[in-house]
């Protein structure tokens, strides 16, 4: 039996979190310890309880979380055979008490979830350096999502890859999972016709870009509503945006959901509209369950996806478009392209490249 840890900042459930839930799941036969520095009591991890050690430290703040996982393990004393983390600052603080010699594992399987270097800027990003600096040194596998993501992590730091091995492997996702979820039926009712997106609400979603595209195909299709799945602080903003435009009741907002699968199979058309990512894991939700797919480019690596209708990023007039473009054409066909492209993808292919990269 397999001893693995999963550490993150928060119990949050954005694309890096759901990569590292899909860990947890898939070793769910095995001894696994998920630890988050901070609960903020959603009940977003709720439903792994039954196969896994879980446990949220500090209901006040990550740093409170932090310095009681630090004693935690101090005391603790556990060896693991794995060790994941997903996020920068997680990533960090996992290597420093590594190298302290608090956590003991064979492995430690660290994620990047974000291009810091064209994200964050000043102050932020200088932090960021600075806990790379101190906490990237006790890695056996750093993935990067995309050669983008390589590329900018190895030009800021070409030291790394003397004492870590850097690797891109592709996001992962369990369709299994995904189809049965996708299968349920949904207490709400949908709309007839709808347009979906999901993320948080923030600027790098993009969500202006794509509530102004709607309003002029909405304009070709009065009957068409449009979806947001996804909580933050652009709701009131987003919502002013649209009653300006004449369009409030054509666009709802649900708010976080716990299975955005079964929402992104009924739609027309599945948007990414971001200005940035590491790289979209929703996207590979949305093509699990449907072929009318439009995203930015807003991460390496979309261009090359087949079937997807793409357009620059930040470029309301091009996401249009696309979206235009996309919802009168019959996209039939992209459903076995899509099925090819995501079985490549599933988590045992994804571990199975980690396994080969760790011990060799």
């Amino acid at each position: 039996m397999k001893k693995i840890l999963i550490v993150l900042p928060t119990d949050s459930l954005g694309g890096a979190e759901n990569y590292l839930k899909m860990i947890a799941i898939h070793y769910k036969n095995d001894d696994v310890d998920v630890y988050s520095f901070k609960n903020n009591e959603r009940g977003r991890w709720d439903d792994i309880k039954d196969f896994t050690n879980l446990r949220f430290i500090s209901k006040t703040h990550e740093i409170v979380g932090l310095i009681q996982f630090f004693f935690i393990m101090l005391f603790k004393r556990k060896k693991y055979d794995y060790i994941f983390t997903s996020q920068v600052y997680a990533n960090a603080m996992v290597g420093i008490m590594k190298s302290l010699g608090i956590l003991k594992s064979k492995y430690f399987i660290a994620r990047e979830s974000t291009s810091i270097f064209i994200r964050f800027k000043g102050k932020q990003l200088k932090f960021y350096k600075n806990i790379i600096n101190l906490g990237y040194r006790k890695m056996d596998v750093l993935i990067c999502q995309t050669e983008l993501m390589k590329q900018q992590f190895s030009e800021h730091f070409s030291k790394i890859e003397r004492r870590t091995k850097v690797s891109v492997i592709p996001n992962p996702i369990d369709l299994k999972l995904s189809n049965t979820l996708a299968s349920v039926e949904l207490e709400t009712t949908l709309p007839d016709e709808y347009i979906v997106s999901a993320g948080r609400l923030i600027e790098l979603k993009g969500y202006d870009l794509l509530i102004d595209a709607f309003s002029k195909l909405k304009a070709e299709h009065p009957n068409l509503k449009l979806i947001i799945l996804g909580e933050g602080g652009l709701l009131d903003t987003l919502q002013t945006q649209a009653k300006d435009l004449n369009i409030s009741d054509s666009v709802i907002f649900r708010g976080f959901v716990k299975n955005v699968y079964a929402y992104f199979k009924q739609a027309k058309m599945c948007v990414v509209s971001s200005r940035i990512e590491g790289f979209p894991n929703v996207l590979l939700q949305m093509m699990s369950q449907n072929s009318n797919v439009v995203s930015t480019l807003c991460a390496g690596g979309i261009e090359h996806i087949e079937g997807v209708y793409t357009c620059e990023p930040n470029n309301g007039k091009a996401l249009f478009e696309a979206m235009k473009t996309c919802f009168d054409t019959d996209n039939t066909s992209i459903r076995a392209i899509f099925d090819s492209y995501l079985n490549s993808r599933s988590i045992e292919s994804f571990l199975d490249i980690i396994d080969s990269q760790v011990k060799n």
